[in-house]
């Protein structure tokens, strides 16, 4: 079996595609309810997330192929359609608030004048192009954008430092255990991320250390993102929940900003760039997932998968509120189980079926 990735595309992946797409929306969303301990809120999902993705790592280092087609070898077909068909529906969930979120950020931030509502459509031709191609394009991907993406934390952090407050984020703990962990559940949308990881299993080529690697690269990709929401917080302090999005508004105020021009721009746009790439990866592995399920070509499969998306922007953008609604304080469940525990629980019990396979093999031999 040709292996798709390397460690070093795994690596890549979480420290430069995967903690951007959380620079938007996410930190004033999870500021209404947990006001300074924001950060508090995403250590919570970022510790779920290694944790999750630490286990099934040790589980399955040794797996010979991929996540889905081992569930189907050690539990049936049937259990295997129906894993890749719930994964499916979580990875379509999962494109909502991302897709309009950045959505909204280029046509509110970008634009002078109002766009056309057909502006955004165009980037549903990257994301279908994404799709057709099969998994050595994520590696791809996480190489070309890694600089890109490096450049534009180096930028914004650099602009943003010298105006964060970071005494407001005292005292620890002031909004409670209970607020605290509201705010990670409404932020479930934009974590989650050992979901991805399943589709990693026994598909990269495996060298020394290769978990300590990604272990470390989860845990860059986790600070970034805790680092940035002290940094936004810091600025903002308590009206830090009316700022839609972060991503502009983080260095907007910085005291070279305003002696000169709005040069922030360059890391905007790096990672903006790269959120793009961000935003295409759900579809991409529902597009994967449904190829399990029904036995058609790839391009008509992802167009199947971009076009419910497509319709939401296009026809019920006025009832987005609703639908955010219910991603966030609903669906945040579903992503819990099946981003998080069911892929953890699933992992230890397909380790003790393959030990016991193993001990009956020598036991025969």
């Amino acid at each position: 079996m040709i292996k798709a990735l390397k460690t070093r595309q795994i690596c890549f992946f979480y420290i430069a595609i995967l903690p951007v797409i959380k620079f938007f929306m996410m930190p004033s969303l999870v500021c209404e309810t947990a006001g300074e301990d924001l950060w508090i809120s995403v250590l919570i999902n970022c510790l779920f997330d290694f944790t999750a993705i630490f286990i099934v790592y040790l589980c399955l280092k040794d797996a010979d192929c991929d996540f889905f087609t081992l569930i189907e070898r050690l539990f049936g077909k049937a259990f295997a359609k129906t894993v890749a068909a719930i994964y499916a529906v979580f990875f379509l969930l999962k494109t909502v608030m991302p897709l309009n979120e950045v959505k909204d950020y280029v046509e509110m931030t970008l634009y002078i004048t109002s766009p056309n509502i057909f502006t955004f459509m165009p980037v549903f031709a990257l994301v279908i192009f994404v799709c057709i191609h099969h998994m050595r394009v994520i590696g791809r991907i996480a190489d070309g954008v890694l600089i890109v993406a490096l450049i534009g934390y180096a930028f914004m952090f650099a602009l943003a430092l010298p105006n964060t407050d970071f005494e407001a984020l005292l005292p620890v703990g002031a909004r409670g255990a209970k607020n605290i962990l509201q705010g990670s559940y409404v932020s479930q949308p934009w974590f989650n991320d050992c979901a991805y990881f399943l589709f990693f299993t026994g598909n990269h080529v495996k060298g020394k250390k290769d978990g300590l690697k990604i272990f470390a690269s989860v845990a860059v990709s986790a600070v970034i993102v805790i680092f940035f929401c002290m940094l936004f917080y810091g600025t903002f302090t308590s009206i830090a929940f009316r700022q839609r999005f972060a991503l502009t508004e983080i260095s907007k105020y910085t005291t070279v900003i305003n002696n000169t021009e709005r040069f922030d721009y360059i890391p905007i746009f790096a990672l903006l760039f790269t959120a793009v790439f961000s935003l295409a990866l759900p579809f991409y592995f529902a597009t994967d997932l449904f190829l399990r399920l029904l036995p058609v070509k790839r391009n008509l499969a992802a167009i199947i998968i971009s076009l419910p998306s497509a319709i939401l922007l296009l026809f019920f953008e006025e009832y987005f509120a609703t639908i955010e609604t219910f991603i966030t304080q609903i669906a945040s469940g579903f992503f819990i189980l099946f981003g998080t525990i069911f892929p953890a629980v699933l992992a230890v019990v397909m380790k003790i079926r393959l030990n016991k396979e193993n001990k009956l093999e020598i036991q025969r031999g």
